[in-house]
Parts: C-alpha cells; sequence; structure tokens
C-alpha cells in the first residue's frame, strides 16, 4: 500500500500500480558529510528502489508500466542518452511483465559508464535506435511506431526520463513518503531538500507531493539539463497537469496554485552541457565517498551535490540521492556488434 492510496482510498479503482519498487527508501543522518560542511544533513536513499535496478526511474515505472499494461500494450518507446538510466530501468523492469522495450539513444560525452550501461542493454535484448539530434528522434520513433503498428502490436510511448503526468505520480508518491517518514520521527522536517531536476519529473512530484502532505520546505532543483527542459516553466507545466490527473481521478485532490512556491530551481551547477563534467561535481563526488562512502555520479547527483556543498546551510538539510546502486550486468565486448554502428564508439574494449 503506497502512501498515495492510503491519503486517498478512492484512488485504488482509477490509479493502476505495479509495485516494483522497494520503498519507502530509508533516510538517516550524515555524520561525517555534516560535520564537514558544519551543517545538520541527511540523505534519502533513492538508490535502494529497486533489487534489479535502483534510483529515481523506478517510482515512475510503477505507474508508467501499468498503465501500459492496463492500455493492453506489447511494447514500450522511450528515449534517452547513450548512458540513461531511465532508458536501461525502463528495459529492465517492462521485461519483467513482458514488454518489449524500444529506446531512441542520442549522443553524450563518452566514459566507461556510458559503455557499461550500453552493454547491460545488449544483455537485456533492449531494441536500441540512435538519432543525431531531436528531429532525427521524432523520425525514429514514428518508425519505430508504423513498424510495430505493421505488426499489429500495441505500444506505449513514454517520454524521456519518464515526466510525463503519469509517471510524476511516483515522485508525488515519494513526497507523501517521505512526510509520513517524517511524522513518524525518522527525521526532522527538511527545511532545503537538495535534488537533480533532469526532466523535470522527481522534482515536479516531490514538489506536489510534500504540498498535498501540508510539509513545507524548499526544493533546490539543480539543472543537469538546458533550462528549457528542467527549468521552472517546464515544471509549471507538469505540476499542473499531474495536479489535473489526479484531480480528475479523485475530486478529493485539490487543484493548488503556484506551482514555484516551493521549488527554487538553478542552473549555477549545469557546466557546459548535459553529462559534461564539472570540477565542482567531480569533487563532491569524491566528497561523498570519503566521507560517507555513498557514491554519486557526475551527470546529475554530483552537481547537486555540488550546489549543496557551496551553500550556507542553517536548519536541516535532505540530499535526495537518484543514482541506481545496484551492480550492472554487462555483456561481453565482442557484443558490441550488435550495437548501431553510432553507439560503438561508446565501448570500451580495453
Amino acid at each position: 500500500m503506497r502512501p498515495i492510496f492510503r491519503l486517498y482510498p478512492s484512488l485504488s479503482g482509477t490509479l493502476p500500480i505495479v509495485p516494483i519498487a522497494d520503498i519507502p527508501t530509508p533516510v538517516n543522518r550524515l555524520s561525517g558529510l555534516s560535520e564537514h560542511l558544519n551543517a545538520d544533513i541527511w540523505l534519502k536513499h533513492d538508490e535502494l528502489t529497486g533489487e534489479l535496478y535502483g534510483g529515481n526511474k523506478v517510482r515512475k515505472l510503477e505507474f508508467l508500466l501499468a498503465d501500459a499494461l492496463k492500455q493492453g500494450c506489447t511494447d514500450v518507446i522511450t528515449y534517452g542518452a547513450a548512458g540513461s538510466n531511465h532508458a536501461l530501468a525502463t528495459s529492465i523492469y517492462a521485461q519483467q511483465y513482458g514488454l518489449s522495450c524500444h529506446v531512441v539513444i542520442t549522443d553524450q560525452p563518452n566514459s566507461p559508464k556510458v559503455g557499461k550501461t550500453l552493454r547491460y542493454h545488449l544483455q537485456l535484448g533492449t531494441h536500441l535506435v540512435h538519432a543525431g539530434n531531436y528531429p532525427e528522434v521524432l523520425a525514429a520513433a514514428a518508425e519505430i511506431k508504423q513498424r510495430l503498428e505493421t505488426d499489429e502490436r500495441r505500444f506505449y510511448d513514454i517520454p524521456f526520463g519518464g515526466s510525463s503526468a503519469i509517471g510524476t505520480i511516483g515522485f508525488v508518491n515519494a513526497g507523501l513518503e517521505l512526510a509520513a517518514q517524517i511524522v513518524a520521527g525518522d527525521m526532522p522536517k527538511p527545511d532545503r531538500i537538495y535534488l537533480a531536476c533532469g526532466t523535470s519529473g522527481s522534482v515536479t512530484g516531490l514538489s506536489l507531493g510534500l504540498r498535498l502532505a501540508g510539509i513545507s520546505g524548499l526544493i533546490i532543483a539543480t539543472q543537469v539539463t538546458p533550462p528549457a527542459i528542467s527549468g521552472s516553466a517546464a515544471h509549471c507545466r507538469l505540476f499542473n497537469d499531474t495536479n489535473l490527473l489526479l484531480h480528475t481521478l479523485d475530486n478529493a485532490i485539490p487543484l493548488l496554485k503556484d506551482p514555484r512556491s516551493n521549488v527554487m530551481h538553478r542552473d549555477d551547477e549545469f557546466g557546459t552541457g548535459y553529462a559534461h563534467e564539472t570540477a565542482s561535481a567531480a569533487d563532491a563526488v569524491q566528497l561523498m565517498a570519503r566521507t560517507e562512502d555513498v557514491h554519486l555520479e557526475t551527470t546529475y547527483t554530483g552537481k547537486a551535490l555540488a550546489a549543496l556543498a557551496k551553500d550556507s546551510l542553517t536548519g536541516t538539510t535532505l540530499f535526495w540521492n537518484t543514482y541506481n546502486a545496484q551492480p550492472y550486468k554487462e555483456a561481453d565486448n565482442r557484443a558490441s556488434a550488435a550495437l548501431p554502428p553510432e553507439l560503438r564508439k561508446y565501448i570500451h574494449t580495453s
């Protein structure tokens, strides 16, 4: 029973869910980091959301995959950069429900992690298609959809990051989950919550969930994608769409005003582009590993922690770890021949 169904019981008849997430995820005080930064810092362990694969995407997939199954779909189509955690998590969990997964893959800066991700896709049998830019993404998706329709298969379209109104409900539930942990005394009410913001779904859902629970506190949305994707305007659109969907499913859920009221977007850790490592993010990753033995990365969580580390912190601060902690399953490098030619450059053969 997820908190959203406890608070709004009638949703159980209108909002399908597949219970793939191992939640609630724990919270604990980071004594080493707190001492280092002279602050009171806590961690929300969303790296532990799933036994097969963790991170924030699993929460969204509980509702996205349930919606796909409700519609009788046989395939899911989604999108992401070559090292996308969302694309990989979608393929892993779609398989558990007999859904074939197609991913339109775009380029990003190379790293060993990208190659590991693509080898995991090979192990899973994900159908990968490369696209060089956004028009090519649209064209590739249209071609996949046409082929599936010709084969009399039914597809479900999941946007970048799983950040549709349906997917965002996963983080509305996360906000209600955190509120329950605060009420239970697992942690104090945070004055600030630091969270990486890629396609806005996690930040937006958390913002809506905390407001529904009556929990104040400012979410610091550290943008790791361009402002058009992760900025305030995108947040407001998704907030209103998700709020309206939930209100339509259960009119006991109020329509809230001012989506910006508990979120501050900042792009000072963005750097030169998506997945481009910054010195401050690399330092933050090392700091967390050294003080707490918690592993982050430089695309999302390192940039969010870098924002936290540079601020003057008062009161209680919560860092939300969105990075998967489960080990990867990798195909042999020789299997890279099965990748689209444009993606083979990411495979390290040494």
